[in-house]
């Protein structure tokens, strides 16, 4: 059975803390350290040392060691010889090639999903997307960060609209694509200025999904995405 950690969304394969064959302490460093990643609290590219993790994580070298590796076999970290670990650098390369594959499996996966979802799939769709939509996005002392607690709602409600899709290894694929764009999410919203109501886009998608007008609703899907990596990448053109 999958349970869902509450602090970050990541799935673990047991209560007690075990995931895929990894011991607790390991787990909940792979935790700690994946969400310093996600946050930008460990930045783009960052020199990670052992003994600043195990302070951070309050365990010993091995349980740090064990989430590194499982975390650089999932591209958040990178690992060189006699270089040691390193936060997995944001490139625009990578954010296109994210959004490309997120179009191609979320846009199939999210078809999938109105042509088998039942009326049990409509409740929890338009339950994740009310939730979502009863808090803001942004922080209120900080305008260009997003909120934690959006943040979960608001992969709850892509995950409940591909939730029928019928296949749990596109389920996977796409919960790791999400994962892994959730960095270039959070840099695409610090940009000051932007022009764009991604509350409409998301009522968009849920309207036309539960309307069943799946080429609309995988149309409105790819623009939300493409948005997004479009928004991250002025970033990086501002940078250069």
């Amino acid at each position: 059975m999958i349970f869902e950690n509450s602090d970050n969304g990541r799935k673990s394969a047991d209560p007690s803390g075990k995931a895929d064959g990894f011991g607790t302490l390991a787990n909940d460093a792979y935790r700690i350290i994946f969400e310093a990643i996600r946050s930008g609290a460990l930045s783009s590219g960052q020199r990670l040392r052992f003994a600043e993790l195990q302070r951070l994580c309050g365990t010993s070298v091995s349980p740090v060691r064990e989430a590194l590796v499982r975390l650089t076999a999932e591209g958040f970290t990178t690992a060189e010889d006699r270089k040691g670990f390193s936060v997995a650098p944001l490139t625009v390369e990578d954010m296109r090639d994210i959004a490309a594959n997120r179009v191609l499996l979320e846009g199939e996966a999210l078809r999938l999903s109105i042509e088998h979802g039942d009326v049990d799939w409509e409740s929890q769709v338009l339950a994740a997307h009310h939730a979502m939509a009863r808090i803001p996005r942004e922080r209120d002392d900080i305008p260009t960060a997003l909120r934690e607690d959006w943040e979960q709602r608001h992969e709850a409600f892509h995950q409940a609209l591909i939730a029928a899709c019928g296949s749990p290894l596109l389920l996977d694929m796409c919960g790791r694509l999400f994962a892994k764009a959730g960095r270039y999410r959070r840099i695409s919203v610090s940009i000051l200025g932007q022009k764009r109501d991604v509350l409409t886009e998301h009522n968009k998608i849920a309207e036309l999904a539960i309307a069943r007008k799946s080429d609309e609703a995988v149309a409105a899907l790819r623009r939300h995405y493409w948005l997004t990596a479009e928004a991250a990448a002025e970033l990086f053109t501002k940078e250069a």
